[in-house]
């Protein structure tokens, strides 16, 4: 639905208005002084109105947003009316880069220093590149794109809600953007041998992240760092979620990749969530008890996953998702309620191995949401927001994918069947025939 409405929209600019990708290039540059203007003078407009600064860093994120939302549009407009052209080959990038790194800029104090200016080498060096062969972005650039813009909102939301963790959120995000930059420039410069090496080498790279993400959480849950061991597991999941795209993208799916995959997942998504609930029982023997009861569980449902994914209606999965259940874990700790996280411990392993019911691919539902799921998300994330933590607010989207099966059934694909494993869509890979 989502990807259908922006299509009409897409073509009710291009043809009913008859905008060019240009003109909304240049727009979205003007558009954004404003809103620039509106964070760094947030202070001097609050004693001028008499309103609160916090509300003019919103009007500025607001600005933003809108600003991301027409890139995109303009270069799908570009390839739908057939009005790709050199120019705005390089304008465009030029426009991205004055807007992305003058916003960085505004949280200079927070960023990691390094990492930006290694960024910012990158991307000049990629669109030197760019417009030399004259070609648009690749998928790592378009990725390191994502990276940056969402970076913005964790720096810009630390700012505003005074929370200074979530500038190191931020800062992944930017290192990841430097990581993304690098294969970009790499897959126009390097020889054709060595970019195959690198397509080889990059899921594995993203498996391996999904590892020591996990790891890194079991160690924070043993030395009571809470907080940063359920963003670990949340970095699993991002990486999860890229590693098998990536490799079916490239076409460089293994036998290998899966076993390693299903080895992270286990990690990550079994023995993490269970460490961290336990630690915040202090480790009492019900916990611990608990705790393996869910890492079984998570076995047992990846187990059955390697051996149903034939008999199983394309695009669904039988039982809940290993990630989806982690997420529904550490959110559930984030709410700061040791009894509560106890529970959902129990009711994400019992859904895990609810074979009867099926759950459509994790991964494939976040970026399309109906817009019945994303008011229901924000609605059961304010509202557990205002009740425990604003922490408290990812479990919106978890709770609402956890009674999916109510609307998304897999009736209507039930003639479809699995042609192979559908492998890092955000749940999980083919599973050892233990």
């Amino acid at each position: 639905m989502p990807q259908r409405v922006f299509q009409r929209f897409v073509r009710w600019i291009g043809y009913d208005l008859g905008i060019t990708p240009n003109q909304i290039t240049w727009g979205r540059l003007i558009v954004f002084v404003p809103g620039l203007l509106s964070w760094i003078y947030k202070n001097e407009l609050a004693q001028w109105t008499g309103m609160p600064w916090q509300f003019f860093g919103v009007v500025a994120l607001v600005v933003v947003t809108i600003v991301i939302i027409f890139d995109i549009v303009d270069g799908a407009l570009a390839r739908e009316t057939g009005q790709v052209t050199p120019h705005g080959k390089v304008l465009d990038p030029l426009v991205d880069k004055f807007i992305t790194y003058s916003t960085l800029m505004l949280f200079w104090s927070a960023i990691d220093k390094t990492g930006f200016v290694i960024l910012f080498a990158l991307d000049i060096a990629s669109t030197l590149l760019r417009s030399s062969q004259v070609q648009g972005a690749n998928r790592f650039g378009k990725n390191k794109a994502l990276a940056q813009n969402i970076s913005k909102f964790f720096f810009a939301t630390a700012v505003l809600t005074a929370t200074p963790w979530l500038n190191h959120v931020g800062n992944f995000l930017i290192w990841l953007a430097v990581v993304l930059a690098a294969f970009s420039v790499g897959i126009r410069v390097l020889p054709a041998k060595v970019q195959d090496n690198i397509r080889v080498a990059i899921p594995q790279i993203l498996t391996l992240g999904n590892l020591a993400a996990g790891m890194g959480a079991v160690w924070c849950a043993l030395n009571n760092r809470i907080g940063t061991g359920v963003l670990l597991v949340f970095v699993a999941m991002a990486c999860d979620l890229l590693d098998g795209a990536v490799a079916r993208k490239l076409g460089v799916i293994s036998k290998f990749g899966k076993y390693f995959d299903t080895v992270a997942d286990l990690l990550s998504f079994g023995a993490a969530p269970a460490f961290l609930v336990a630690a915040v029982n202090d480790f009492s023997p019900l916990s611990v008890g608990l705790g393996a009861v869910y890492f079984v569980a998570t076995c047992i449902r990846l187990v059955d996953y390697g051996r149903a994914r034939d008999s199983t209606p394309k695009g669904f999965f039988r039982g809940f998702p290993s990630p989806a259940g982690a997420w529904l874990v550490v959110s559930s700790v984030l709410l700061g309620e040791p009894a509560i996280a106890l529970l959902v411990l129990v009711i994400a392993a019992l859904l895990m191995c609810l074979f009867k019911i099926h759950w459509i691919h994790f991964g494939r539902v976040l970026p399309n949401m109906t817009v019945f799921e994303i008011v229901g998300s924000l609605v059961i994330g304010g509202g557990l927001a205002y009740a425990f933590t604003p922490l408290g607010a990812a479990a919106g989207p978890i709770l609402v994918y956890v009674f999916s099966p109510a609307w998304r059934r897999p009736e209507a694909n039930s003639g479809e069947r699995r042609e192979q494993p559908e492998a890092g869509d955000g749940c999980d890979r083919a599973a050892p025939a233990w």
